[in-house]
């Protein structure tokens, strides 16, 4: 933050920043606490605010002053504070007369409905609909945690589908749709659990598409099985007493790229998995003759089976399983498929399909400040067509129900922004949460900062106040710092969420939201299928992504996430478009989910690495067990069968020619070759795996072993999608800066100087029309973030690197956390082309990429929470070791960790008070943790001795 945005209190000023000539001029008289106090004008008088406000700005030190509350005095017998007036004012939305002479029903958005939207059968009327049934066969205490956890009883349509034949003993396959919040993701948490807990010897996969989807799962499933015990007929004489709950108690673990921890085949019982690791788990498995251990397998969101980038490795997985006719329950969900029996035929599976949402949602289009109610999509499509149309008539179905004053402010002249704002406002003044979608992040910050200044105050209380305070007191305790913008939004109960935040600033952000503490979240359409995040009025600021119409199913995603069970009675969608879009929208409205297809065609190349990965772990030798292979797969459903035959040959033939597998002695045999192999441990596709060996095999010959440029570029991703875009000049500017080292390594992995010149002058970018220059572009790329890496690993903070290379702080953490990932893939493809000291070297600097700091600082970084700066400062404060920090007394703790903060702007003392109790309560944790691991340590030393 700068300083510009907060006043420093005086006496929190002495060990964090010299006095500035703003904060000399922000300890002038200024009073605004009578402004505060001042009434509404009339429409014919002069605004004392504007008019007071107007003089004040004359000097440029008072335009620093911030729009914070200000306080009374706090020894009075009842101390309060009072906030001036907002900024700015949306136009207020009326009711229009004349809808109830077009047979719509009109009602209040802010009263809740009647009771009669909460008719749902609850186990009084229907026994099943609770888990306490013996028909489900759950253990009590898995049941008491589903309740302590908010499921206290379960939908009609879940027990209908849960007790179809064969599934809750686990030998019928399922697959299943279910709206948005509708309640599907239960299902599948009863199948697995009740099939982890009869079948001790048996594990559990879980696959999600998303980190953030995953780390949010583990953490539930975590919460449901503490305490629950399997089943085992081991004799209790057999077992220690110790031993007894600890081989008896279900163990959750999570596998995502960036995952710290290393964790083997016989410390899980349910895996929570992204795609890619779900597949490289499995494939482990088979190869070591594990998968007979596996009992079941959910795959979530089936429709992303489509995608060819990610999504079609779930149909690997799934194809292998039922290829090895394993005796593994596959169960599949998403909230659409179009062609659910096609999917159902393939993975001979049972297919139930649900309609039921708890919570009602009511949906609206806005256009032109006038709000239209769509009761349903075909309704929507109509009022759509007839506005774009202009078939309005008096008489027309196509009337707003209600209207929207256009504002008087200049920001919002508007229409859509306008709506977007007025809505918001009236539905958080009513005490209810509004998710607001935007196309990108810069569209998402304007928004939070236009919502957060037309916010009334008259709202607030000191209740919200100092909860938002202790948000924004979580967010100073960062050690990298955040978002400058939320110190703005916030107070105002408003939040922002985009992928440029850092994963710690969306959990915070993602915790207030469901506390109630901030009322508004402005997002990008990523978070629709992120994060479950719902709120009550869901309000779409166009339906755009970036420059294109989102995609049905994403559309169907934002406006799923309308209604809290539990929270809200109602859920309410508003689509707020312009003029030029109704056409656009309305053909999205009727266009229909796109049916899931194989991707394993020739064209999408998905068959090249499906036959490579069998052959690596021998499921298959010849062509004739390919055949077999590929008759278990969706693409043998919807492809005709005499065409296969040439996309199998055709891909055994490239799969030679790029030399990953090659002819046995005996005739018609295939067998991977040692790069081969690498490349499947890996978890790279064929095409990657040959890119990545080509490099690996030049630093094998001309390493570059006096700096650390060299090693660090291996192991940044070859997928340059997720990269930052290239700044020519930054990057001439760190090319200028290396050292004979640096240069030296550039040079190698083919890196120009010359061209990088070129292009700064000319102004142009690099061509991505042939394979060659594809491959070009994609070594520059990696370069570039190599030198983010390369800074990560020397201990400069996200913050300084997000300044220093132009790049969102959340796309530098994605990018290092990305990199943890495929850096241990290329251990392990080193380990397998027997290269241990190229291995060694990159593992070594695995671990420094995750500690973010030098060598000197790796045992430290171990300790939760000290990472890059903070362990330098620990270090240089004397607390050198585990040891010292397990020993330390966590208040000695907080003022280095102030230290590390840097020096931070605080709007008071409260903040600073604030802020030192966040970091007391880490210096616990470090302390407990450094405890932890320095006891682990000990044992182990005298296990040596």
């Amino acid at each position: 933050m700068t300083s510009a945005q907060y006043t420093v209190h005086p006496s929190a000023r002495g060990n964090h920043g010299h006095t500035t000539s703003i904060d000399t001029a922000r300890e002038q008289p200024y009073s605004t606490t009578s402004i505060a106090g001042f009434k509404r004008p009339a429409h014919n008088e002069p605004d004392p605010v504007e008019k007071r406000t107007r003089c004040v700005q004359t000097t440029s030190a008072s335009r620093t002053l911030p729009d914070a509350p200000t306080y009374v005095d706090a020894s009075s017998p009842n101390p309060r504070r009072s906030w001036p007036r907002p900024r700015l004012e949306a136009g207020k939305i009326v009711k229009v007369d004349d809808f109830d002479h077009v047979n719509h029903q009109t009602r209040s958005h802010i009263v809740p409905l009647p009771p009669i939207f909460s008719s749902t059968p609850g186990p009084s009327q229907n026994p099943l609909l609770t888990l306490r049934h013996p028909r489900y066969g759950l253990p009590e205490k898995l049941v008491d945690n589903f309740e302590a956890l908010g499921v206290r009883a379960i939908y009609p349509w879940q027990s209908s589908c849960l007790l179809g034949q064969g599934l809750l003993s686990g030998v019928q396959n399922l697959v299943y749709t279910a709206p948005t919040g509708g309640g599907k993701s239960l299902v599948a948490d009863v199948l697995l659990l009740k099939k982890v807990i009869e079948n001790p010897g048996k594990k559990a996969i879980l696959v999600l598409p998303y980190v953030a989807l995953v780390q949010e799962k583990l953490q539930w499933l975590r919460r449901l099985v503490d305490g629950v015990l399997k089943q085992t007929d081991e004799s209790a004489e057999s077992l220690g007493i110790q031993q007894r709950p600890k081989r008896r108690a279900i163990r959750v673990a999570g596998f995502f790229g960036g995952s710290r921890f290393q964790v083997n085949w016989f410390d899980w019982d349910i895996a929570v998995c992204t795609i890619e690791k779900a597949n490289s788990l499995v494939n482990s498995a088979i190869e070591n003759g594990k998968y007979g251990d596996i009992g079941a397998v959910a795959l979530d969101e089936l429709h992303m089976l489509n995608d060819e980038h990610r999504g079609y490795i779930m149909e690997l997985l799934a194809t292998k399983l039922l290829a090895l006719d394993a005796e593994v329950q596959i169960v599949g969900m998403s909230a659409t498929l179009p062609n659910l029996q096609l999917v159902a035929t393939w993975l001979k599976a049972r297919f139930y399909v649900a309609k039921y949402r708890p919570i009602p949602i009511e949906e609206h289009l806005v256009y032109e400040n006038g709000i239209y109610p769509t009761a349903n999509a075909k309704q929507f499509l109509l009022t759509a067509s007839q506005l774009s149309a202009g078939m309005l008539t008096p008489r027309s179905n196509a009337q707003p129900c209600r209207k929207i004053d256009q504002s008087k402010n200049f920001e919002l002249r508007n229409s859509v922004t306008n709506s977007v704002v007025a809505l918001t406002i009236e539905n958080a003044v009513a005490g209810h949460g509004t998710l607001v979608f935007c196309n990108s992040r810069a569209g998402v910050e304007r928004m939070a900062v236009l919502i957060s200044e037309a916010m009334p105050t008259s709202t607030w209380s000191d209740e919200a106040w100092s909860q938002r305070q202790d948000v924004l007191a979580s967010l100073l305790a960062l050690p990298d710092g955040f978002e400058e913008v939320l110190g703005k939004t916030i107070p105002a109960g408003v939040g922002f969420h985009h992928a440029g935040l850092t994963t710690e600033e969306r959990s915070i952000i993602s915790n207030a939201h469901d506390s109630g503490t901030l009322k508004v979240i402005v997002a990008t359409c990523s978070l629709a299928v992120g994060i479950n995040l719902p709120a009550r009025r869901v309000i779409l600021n166009g339906a755009r992504m970036g420059r294109e119409m989102v995609g049905p199913a994403m559309l169907r995603q934002m406006k799923g996430r309308a209604g809290r069970k539990g929270k809200d009675e109602v859920g309410e969608t508003y689509l707020c478009c312009e003029d030029y879009e109704l056409k656009a929208v309305a053909a999205l409205l009727e266009a229909e989910m796109p049916p899931v297809q194989s991707c394993l065609t020739s064209e999408k190349r998905g068959v090249t690495r499906a036959l490579l990965e069998i052959i690596a772990i021998r499921m298959a030798s010849s062509r004739d067990s390919l055949d077999e292979y590929v008759e278990c797969s969706l693409l043998w459903h919807t492809v005709p069968p005499n065409l296969l035959g040439d996309v199998v040959g055709k891909a055994v033939d490239e799969l030679i020619a790029l030399k990953l597998i090659q002819k046995a002695e005996y005739e018609h045999c295939l067998e991977p070759t040692k790069l081969g192999m690498a490349v499947v441990a890996s978890g790279l596709s064929p095409e990657d795996g040959v890119f990545v060996y080509s490099d690996l095999q030049r630093a094998i010959e001309s390493f570059v072993m006096d700096g650390d440029l060299h090693i660090i570029y291996l192991f940044t991703p070859v997928q340059t999608t997720g990269l930052a875009e290239i700044s020519w000049v930054k990057f001439r500017d760190q090319l200028d800066l290396l050292d004979d080292s640096g240069l030296r390594a550039m040079r190698l992995i083919g890196v120009d100087p010359a061209l990088v010149n070129r292009l700064v002058n000319s102004g142009g970018a690099l061509k991505e029309n042939t394979p060659e220059e594809i491959r070009i572009s994609r070594v520059y790329r990696r370069a570039y973030s190599a030198f983010q890496l390369r800074d990560l690993c020397n201990e400069m903070s996200v913050h300084r690197i997000s300044k220093k290379y132009n790049v969102a702080r959340g796309q530098v953490q994605t990018l290092s956390q990305t990199c943890h990932g495929f850096a241990a893939g290329m251990v392990k493809f080193c380990e397998r082309m027997e290269w241990g000291m190229l291995g060694a070297v990159l593992e070594h600097m695995l671990d420094r990429l995750r500690a973010g700091a030098r060598a000197d600082l790796l045992e430290m970084a171990q300790v939760p929470f000290v990472k890059s700066r903070m362990a330098r400062a620990f270090w240089e404060n004397g607390f050198r070791t585990v040891a010292a920090l397990s020993e330390a007394d966590p208040a000695a703790l907080v003022p280095v960790m102030m230290q590390a903060q840097g020096k931070r702007p605080y709007s008071d003392e409260e903040a600073l008070e604030n802020l030192k109790r966040k970091l007391l309560s880490k210096a616990e944790i470090i302390v407990r943790g450094a405890t932890r691991i320095w006891e682990r340590q000990q044992m182990a030393q005298w296990e040596e001795e």
